[in-house]
């Protein structure tokens, strides 16, 4: 029975949820991690049939590059650079932030004078999926809408490494 409940609740949240992490990592972030053992992505997923696939991979083990519509180049990012961004991703309490920030919440105020939450999940129109692994430690984001906006400026200064315009 317990197996039964586990399988139904993993199919139903691969399905309302469109963002799925293999497994396994660790839920507690390192203190102290060879460099080697960082990556740090960002992905603009296509969003229709016509828009371009992009995927930025930096990587402490040398193996950095920039993946457009499937065609790869590969990208010189010293141990200094990669060391940077993670510091600012750590500014910006990256590992702090909420994995749902694309759920909206907003107070509104019915005819009856009546507060009421909305919540609401926002589309994944203009959206990019940023992620930082240390050793066995991943977390990921998708940032909507340039929001949250310190991860935003870390995507624009990731991006800035490979020529790749902003939203």
């Amino acid at each position: 029975m317990k197996i039964k409940l586990l399988l139904l609740s993993t199919i139903l949240g691969v399905f309302l949820n469109n963002t799925v992490m293999a497994k396994p990592y660790s839920s507690v972030l390192p203190t102290q991690f060879p460099v080697k053992k960082v990556e740090i992505t960002v992905s603009t997923p296509a969003n229709n049939k016509n828009a371009e696939i992009q995927h930025i991979s930096l990587n402490g083990n040398g193996n950095s590059f920039f993946s457009k519509n499937n065609e790869k180049k590969p990208l010189n990012v010293t141990n200094d650079s990669l060391i940077e961004i993670l510091n600012d991703f750590y500014a910006v309490h990256f590992f702090e932030i909420s994995d749902t920030f694309n759920v909206k919440k907003k107070l509104v105020l019915k005819d009856n004078q009546t507060v009421t939450t909305s919540v609401s999940k926002e589309p994944a129109i203009d959206s990019k999926k940023v992620c930082v692994q240390l050793r066995s430690y991943k977390k990921c984001l998708s940032v909507i809408d340039n929001q949250p906006l310190g991860v935003s400026h870390i995507i624009n200064k990731i991006e800035a490494l490979t020529g790749v315009t902003g939203h």
